[in-house]
């Protein structure tokens, strides 16, 4: 048993087109998914590049920015103050002690940046013509002013070669304090002359950029350092640009994406080493998705394959168990085959039973074509016997009223002659619509002699219809049906419209009245006689008649269509293909 087992699934199963089918579903899948992924992770590592360094010219972006609003602010702030009228007139004045209400003035006046902004510590302006040096503190002699060393440095320049923003050292009680310092140039003439001066507290001045975490950065001034988050760096005064080269570098023991970006507008170059651990930790998280959309792209990637795979599998897997099922029927024989895969077993299988059934197929046919011509004769049957008696009825009642000073029975036997001769002359089913017409003609000429005034007919028919073929008396029963059943029991003259036309590869008849219709109750009843495949001998006959055979012969989705409205009339259509 075990063995046989073995057997089975290493000979067959393994064979299947099941596991055919999974691997060819697994490699077309997988194919495009292993593309993609390796699609992905070199997209990955650029977008890893290009976002580190966005990441870090961002961090350049705004401190830059930040800077320069900074001392665009102090200078225009310092261009005011030059501007001042009291300014102006301590400029020019030499002897200070008659403009006191003004240096009290001026006080106030460059007091007010120092208010505002917590990183300005002073601001005084310096009169070259005068000799002093005003500040929120007072008036001050320069010989005596603690700031002079800064001054003279920046006064014994050139003017064109002067520094207006410089870092500057001042001694105060024993120490050093180093400042950013903003200088801007007063000149109203020859004797008219200063400097305003603004001094910011670096550490505070640093706060105010908003620097990242883990950020250091630097701001220089071609190769001199203004501004630098490391105090070891900012002591140095000098800055190297080798430590700021563009790419991912190793400083005082941790991973930093370094870079340098120059200002062109101002001129400053900033330096910014941003610490990559922070970012780091923001790509271990895209990793980290990245990695667990794969497993699950992979894993649904099996589950779908499988899905697919037994969903294609199952009517193979039905076909072979009802051919194993029935094997022994169709070939007389246990088992015919044992294949490599369940497509070759079927075909054997039917390569066999074809081999000894070869004339089942025509036999078959034969007996159906003689079934349905046996089914279309019984129901045909059935409607002469119900018209023959309905005519001879006709005739004697016309026989009655003419007695016989007119030859109106002669013209409705002679037209009930043609109807039958009509019927019983030809066995063939299939007419032209052409003779199904004539047919009803004559069968109308006997109703209009009994109903003289009681209908009129109106004959619609495009002329490529009468060439179309359609089987024997199925519009005479319906026009039967819209005389007796509609414009019989009207008061006045009725109409009966019968037309015909083509739709695309369709035929349709219709055969319309303006009687008194039906109710919707008597309409789905008659639907539901149209449906049943067995025909009611006291309900409708000749519509059920008529759609049966319809149906016999041109199949299922042909035959009647029934619209009736109370008060309003009827329009049974009959549905064929061109044929």
């Amino acid at each position: 048993m075990r063995k046989r087992i073995k057997d089975y699934f290493e000979n067959y199963r393994f064979n299947s087109l099941f596991f055919k089918n999974l691997y060819m579903l697994l490699l077309l899948i997988m194919v495009p998914i292993i593309g993609a992924i390796g699609l992905g992770y070199f997209v990955y590592q650029n977008m890893q590049k290009n976002e580190i360094q966005k990441y870090g010219e961002n961090i350049c972006s705004e401190i830059t920015a930040q800077m320069k609003g900074i001392i665009q602010e102090a200078e225009v702030e310092l261009m005011y103050f030059g501007m001042n009228t009291n300014v102006e007139l301590y400029l020019y004045d030499k002897d200070l002690t008659q403009y006191n209400y003004k240096v009290n003035s001026i006080r106030d006046l460059i007091h007010m940046p120092m208010i505002i902004k917590d990183y300005v510590e002073s601001v005084y302006i310096y009169s070259v013509y005068s000799g002093y040096v005003i500040s929120p503190m007072g008036v001050a002699a320069y010989e005596n002013w603690e700031g002079r060393a800064v001054l003279d440095d920046y006064v014994s320049q050139e003017k064109e070669e002067r520094k207006h923003i410089n870092i500057t050292e001042w001694e105060e009680e024993s120490s050093t304090k180093r400042y950013f310092t903003v200088f801007c140039d007063i000149d109203y003439g020859r004797d008219k002359k200063g400097v305003a001066v603004m001094n910011m507290r670096i550490s505070q001045l640093l706060e105010e950029l908003q620097i990242p975490e883990g950020t250091e950065i630097c701001i220089a001034d071609g190769d001199k350092i203004l501004l630098a988050s490391d105090n070891t760096l900012a002591q140095q005064g000098v800055c190297s640009t080798e430590q700021y080269d563009d790419g991912i570098s190793i400083y005082s023991g941790k991973e930093y994406y370094s870079l340098a970006r120059t200002d062109a507008e101002s001129g400053l170059t900033v330096y910014v080493q941003a610490d990559m651990s922070n970012y780091q930790d923001r790509l271990s998280h895209v990793r980290f998705l990245i990695v667990l959309m794969i497993i699950v792209i992979v894993w649904l990637t099996l589950i779908l394959s499988f899905f697919i795979s037994v969903r294609l599998f199952q009517p193979i897997e039905k076909i072979v168990e009802s051919v194993k099922q029935y094997n022994s029927i169709l070939t007389e024989e246990q088992d015919i085959f044992l294949g490599k895969d369940e497509l070759e077993y079927i075909l054997k299988s039917i390569q066999k039973s074809v081999s000894a059934k070869k004339n089942i197929d025509t036999e078959l046919m034969e007996r159906i074509h003689l079934l349905k011509k046996a089914q279309a004769v019984a129901l045909q049957s059935q409607i002469n016997p119900h018209f023959i008696n309905n005519a001879l009825e006709t005739i004697n009642w016309s026989a009655i009223e003419l007695l016989g000073s007119r030859n109106e029975i002669s013209e409705m036997a002679g037209a009930l002659s043609k109807m039958l001769r009509m019927s019983l002359q030809s066995t063939d089913t299939i007419v032209p619509v052409q003779t199904e017409i004539q047919h009803c003609k004559y069968y109308l000429e006997i109703q209009e002699k009994r109903y003289e005034d009681k209908f009129q007919v109106v004959w619609d028919i495009e002329p490529e219809v009468y060439e179309c073929r359609i089987i024997r008396i199925v519009l005479q029963p319906l026009v039967e049906n819209a005389i007796y059943h509609g414009v019989k029991l009207l008061s006045n003259k009725g109409t009966i419209t019968i037309s015909g036309k083509l739709i695309e590869e369709f035929v349709e008849l219709s055969v319309t009245d303006n009687g008194l219709g039906m109710s919707t109750q008597e309409l789905e009843n008659l639907q539901q006689v149209l449906r049943e495949r067995d025909i009611r001998e006291n309900y409708h006959i000749g519509v059920a008649n008529v759609n049966q055979r319809l149906k016999l012969y041109f199949g299922e989705e042909y035959g009647l269509r029934i619209e009736s409205r109370e008060g309003f009339g009827t329009k049974v259509t009959i549905h064929i293909p061109k044929n």
